[in-house]
C-alpha cells in the first residue's frame, strides 16, 4: 500500500492541544495552536476552550482573558465553558474586579454569562463581603433571563448584615417576597442577630415574629441575640420577657441567655433583684453553672450589702471543715474562688454548681 501524507484537521490539532496543556506545555500547545491558523484552519469554541484551560491551569489570566474576548468577538455561540473556567479561575486567585470588568464588555457582546459562573461569583463577592457588587451582578443575572436561587439570596442578605448594612438586607427580603422566593430560616436568623447587633433588638423581635408566623420555629441563636440584644440596651425586663417565652412556648433553654441575663442583673441592679432574678429562672429550670456564679459573685461584691443576711449572703471563714459549709441546709459552691486550701471567703446558697 503505497504510504500517502494526510494533512492533519482541526480535531487533531485540538486533541494535541489538549494532551499538552493537561502536561504542563501549554506554550507548545500555543504553538501549534498558532501553526494551525497558518495552515488555514480556523479554530472553533472547543479548540480556545482548550487552550484558555491550559492557560487558567498556569494561573495565565491575562492571556486567558484575551484568548477569551477573541472567541467572544468571532461570534461562537458556545462559550460557556470556557467563560465558566475563566471566572473560577479568577475567583480562585481572588481576581474579583478584574472579573467584574471582563464580564461586563462580555455581556455587551449579547453573551449569557452561565448560572454556575454568577452563583460562583457572587459567592466569592460575598466571601470578600462586598454585598454591593454582589447584589448589582444578582441583578444582571436577572437581566440574562436566570432565576437566583435562595441561596444566593441568602449570601447576600447575611454578607448585608455582617457588614452591618441591615437596610440593604431588608430590601432584598423584599425583592425575594416580590419574586416569590420563600425565605427560610437562615433569612430570619440573619436579619435579626444583625438588628440586635446594632441595639435594635425591639425590630429582631418584629422580625421573629413574623418568622414565627411562616412556620418557622426560633432556636437557641435567635433567643441569645434577642435576650442579649436587650440586655445591651438595657431593657432587661424585655430580655426576661423573651427568655420565659422561649421556654414556655417553645421548650428552649438557652444557658447563653440565661448567663447573660444575670450577668447583667448583677452589674446594674441590687442584690436583692439578682437574686430574685435566680429563682425565677431556677422555677423555669435553668441550672446556674461556674459562670453563673461568677457573675454573682464578681456582681455582688461591689454591693455595700454584700454580708447582709436578706440577701442570702455570708463571708465564712472555716478551715475545719475541709473547705465545705452548710448555709441554710444547700451546697456551698464557691470552692473555685478559695485564695487558699481549705478557706472559704464566698459562699453562694445554690444547687451544686454545673461545671
Amino acid at each position: 500500500m503505497p504510504y500517502r501524507r494526510v494533512q492533519p484537521d482541526l480535531v487533531s490539532h485540538t486533541v494535541v492541544m489538549d494532551v499538552l496543556c493537561k502536561a504542563g506545555r501549554v506554550r507548545d500547545a500555543r504553538r501549534m495552536f498558532d501553526r494551525m491558523i497558518q495552515s488555514g484552519l480556523s479554530p472553533d469554541a472547543v479548540a480556545y476552550s482548550v487552550l484558555i484551560a491550559g492557560y487558567c491551569n498556569e494561573g495565565r489570566l491575562r492571556e486567558a482573558r484575551f484568548l477569551l474576548m477573541e472567541m467572544v468577538g468571532y461570534g461562537f455561540s458556545s462559550e460557556g465553558f470556557a467563560l465558566k473556567v475563566v471566572v473560577e479561575s479568577h475567583v480562585k486567585f481572588s481576581k474579583l474586579l478584574t472579573c467584574l470588568n471582563m464580564v461586563a464588555p462580555i455581556r455587551k457582546h449579547g453573551v449569557v454569562i452561565p448560572s454556575q459562573s454568577y452563583s460562583c461569583l457572587i459567592g466569592a463577592l460575598c466571601e470578600d463581603m462586598r454585598p454591593n457588587a454582589a447584589r448589582g451582578l444578582l441583578h444582571w443575572m436577572i437581566e440574562d433571563g436566570h432565576s437566583p436561587s435562595l441561596a444566593m439570596y441568602n449570601m447576600i442578605v447575611e454578607c448585608f448584615c455582617q457588614c452591618d448594612i441591615v437596610e440593604e438586607a431588608l430590601d432584598v427580603k423584599v425583592e425575594m417576597i416580590s419574586r416569590e422566593v420563600r425565605l427560610d430560616f437562615n433569612t430570619y436568623r440573619a436579619l435579626i442577630t444583625c438588628f440586635c447587633r446594632l441595639g435594635r433588638s425591639l425590630d429582631g423581635e418584629s422580625i421573629m415574629a413574623e418568622m414565627i408566623e411562616s412556620g418557622f420555629q426560633p432556636n437557641e441563636a435567635i433567643c441569645s441575640a434577642l435576650v442579649c440584644g436587650f440586655c445591651k440596651e438595657g431593657a432587661l425586663n424585655r430580655a426576661e420577657l423573651i427568655l420565659r417565652a422561649f421556654v414556655l412556648d417553645f421548650h428552649v433553654h438557652c444557658n447563653e441567655s440565661y448567663n447573660a441575663l444575670m450577668r447583667a442583673y448583677c452589674e446594674t441592679t441590687s442584690s436583692k433583684e439578682s437574686l430574685e432574678l435566680q429563682n425565677r429562672m431556677l422555677e423555669l429550670g435553668f441550672v446556674p453553672n461556674s459562670e453563673t456564679c461568677r457573675s454573682l459573685i464578681l456582681g455582688l461584691s461591689k454591693s455595700i450589702d454584700l454580708v447582709s443576711s436578706d440577701d442570702g449572703f455570708s463571708c465564712i471563714s472555716s478551715k475545719d471543715n475541709g473547705g465545705n459549709a452548710e448555709l441554710r441546709g444547700m451546697d456551698m459552691i464557691a470552692s473555685e474562688y478559695n485564695e487558699s486550701p481549705g478557706v472559704v471567703y464566698t459562699c453562694i446558697p445554690f444547687p451544686r454548681v454545673i461545671q
